[in-house]
């Protein structure tokens, strides 16, 4: 019940016409419908912690360690490093193209009129990018499973 809850709230909530006015229509929409998920999930276990007496772990600066929650920030934090090493080895163009794609999540239409480019020069650059950040992060141990194909990424066949 909790699950289907928090799916209403999410579409109720991507419904209401401030949030309707605030999608810009160009952004794929489920990245959109995610962060709203995301922030309905925030509150919820705020509210959570806040009716058993606890205090928001991030307003401790600290998380709690059970369920893994330690051993996950350890990983973030690592993954973290991993992107801003790859972004060091980055040109200048491919830096600012990374951050308005991912960082700003603009869409390639946005991205390549800030950027004085076409949408297909932003499509090749991006694909590049994201197949040599692939790379990067494999040769460290991580996303393993996963290989180019075209333009997209697919888990290889056996692996989970």
């Amino acid at each position: 019940m909790e699950m289907e809850n928090l799916i209403l709230e999410t579409f109720a909530r991507a419904f209401e016409p401030r949030t309707r006015a605030a999608y810009d229509g160009t952004r794929p929409y489920a990245h959109f419908l995610m962060g709203i998920a995301r922030n309905v999930l925030l509150e919820q276990s705020r509210n959570r912690e806040v009716a058993v007496g606890l205090e928001p772990f991030e307003s401790q600066g600290e998380v709690p360690e059970d369920g893994g929650g330690l051993a996950q920030l350890l990983e973030d934090r690592e993954v973290e490093s991993l992107v801003a090493g790859f972004k060091e080895g980055l040109s200048a163009e491919e830096r600012r193209l990374f951050e308005l794609r991912f960082g700003e999540g603009l869409a390639q239409e946005m991205a390549a009129s800030q950027m004085g480019l076409t949408r297909i020069q932003v499509r090749r650059r991006e694909h590049g990018i994201k197949t040599r950040l692939l790379g990067f992060l494999q040769a460290r141990g991580y996303l393993e499973g996963l290989e180019t194909r075209g333009w997209s990424f697919f888990r290889r066949r056996g692996d989970s």
